[in-house]
């Protein structure tokens, strides 16, 4: 089949019931042009301009693909992010996942993997206002427990003992210093000795992303 007719029939076979588009007014407005510029396409009736161009390609050998027609099921691209407690196991090298939780949420695939990695992610309550307004008492955050090198300006889950904070990281020779976002939190500033080994802190995960309700 030539090219002006591939197109034409790979139209048809998006338009119906089960397709993607209902009928042909959904696809138009999907592409933004009127229902009977569709129409005419699928009647063959589109002007002879088109038609030129088909026999350029047609020529020159273009070939050209059209999905299924079918609705697609993007199930598959998901990743459901279980939820964490704000407190470490007893090696204190992971944080506890809440087994008592409602399901956990799905995210996309491909942006979790953008920002990390999805099978060491976890979803934490917050609970204070230290890191205010930037992250606030009820908001959800999304921690990376892949990522635990510490880097200055960016805020991770830090352990100190068998506490959990949420802290903004800065450096200083010899020393990390955890600064609180909220200028009327106490203490502002935590500092934790990194050469000391048994110092009892421990970078836990980068948070990555967070979510809030709007007032």
């Amino acid at each position: 089949m030539s090219f002006y007719v591939d197109m034409v029939e790979g139209l048809k076979r998006m338009i119906g019931p089960g397709k993607k588009y209902s009928n042909p007014t959904q696809m138009a407005k999907a592409c933004g042009v009127a229902p009977n510029q569709i129409i005419r396409y699928i009647r063959q009736e589109r002007g002879k301009h088109i038609q030129v161009v088909a026999k350029v390609l047609d020529e020159v050998g273009a070939k050209i693909t059209f999905p299924d027609g079918k609705k697609t099921d993007n199930k598959g691209d998901m990743v459901h992010i279980a939820n964490i407690l704000a407190r470490p196991d007893e090696e204190g090298q992971t944080l506890i996942t809440c087994e008592d939780k409602d399901t956990p949420l799905a995210f996309s695939k491909n942006w979790l993997e953008r920002k990390g990695d999805p099978a060491q992610m976890g979803i934490l309550d917050v609970t204070g206002n230290s890191m205010s307004p930037r992250i606030e008492d009820g908001d959800m955050v999304i921690v990376d427990q892949s990522q635990r090198e510490l880097f200055e300006g960016r805020i991770y889950a830090i352990r100190i003992d068998r506490e959990i904070v949420i802290r903004r990281v800065a450096k200083e020779p010899g020393r990390i210093l955890l600064i609180s976002d909220n200028p009327d939190a106490e203490p502002r500033r935590i500092s934790l000795d990194i050469k000391n080994e048994f110092a009892g802190w421990a970078a836990m995960g980068r948070i990555i992303y967070v979510a809030k309700d709007l007032p």
